[in-house]
């Protein structure tokens, strides 16, 4: 059983070698593409990720958890047959991103003490100059309880918060899977007090826009 500690360095690990997989994304869906599978015209590209084989999966149960078809999964992991093995390290899609809906483009931040606007930005990886002009900011200055649009690939999906990772990281369980998001910095405690809840996470890249 891994140690809290352990899961993070192991998901800062993941979040490295994702970073360099949006090259990988795009092969990924020209697998799929030129195979002839199902894909909506409205679909721009996959993100992809890597999953581990347990006991008991099986290639229809493993694509039915990643959205995808089994014809897809053998053909973007180039198997031959419907065997697998426990332990055995598949490329899976793990997000489809599209030109709608709106929502899944934009989300509400809530300014916390301490935060300023290029901290946010950053946090966020936008330009500040589009942050003002999507907010329709005059002035580099921001307001506690002040909301903020944070446009760009919006995830949302929901998890249990195990607790806080540091001053700055907040760990939370998506099934049997974990996995950490930047917050403002001291704000981390706040969401250790709801260690064990099941709530609706609302992120953008690496960070934490807000819980519902």
């Amino acid at each position: 059983m891994q140690t809290r500690k352990e899961r993070i360095q192991n998901d800062k690990r993941k979040k490295m070698k994702a970073r360099g997989m949006t090259a990988a994304s795009t092969v990924f869906a020209a697998v799929i593409a030129s195979a002839g599978f199902s894909t909506s015209a409205k679909e721009t590209h996959a993100l992809t990720g890597f999953y581990k084989v347990k006991q008991g999966d099986t290639l229809y149960k493993i694509s039915m958890e990643h959205d995808m078809t089994v014809k897809e999964l053998k053909a973007v992991n180039r198997l031959k047959s419907d065997t697998i093995h426990p332990g055995q390290t598949l490329e899976v899609r793990t997000e489809r991103h599209t030109e709608e809906p709106f929502n899944n483009e934009t989300a509400i931040y809530t300014v916390v003490p301490g935060d300023t606007l290029w901290g946010i930005a950053k946090r966020y990886r936008m330009n500040v100059n589009e942050l003002k002009t999507l907010n329709k900011l005059k002035r580099d200055m921001v307001l506690i309880n002040q909301k903020l649009i944070i446009k760009g690939d919006i995830s949302r999906t929901k998890a249990v918060i195990t607790g806080a990772a540091d001053n700055f990281t907040v760990e939370f369980k998506n099934g049997d899977d974990y996995f950490t998001l930047k917050v403002p910095y001291g704000t981390a405690t706040s969401y250790q007090n709801m260690s064990g809840k099941e709530i609706l996470v609302v992120y953008k890249d690496d960070a934490l826009i807000n819980i519902q």
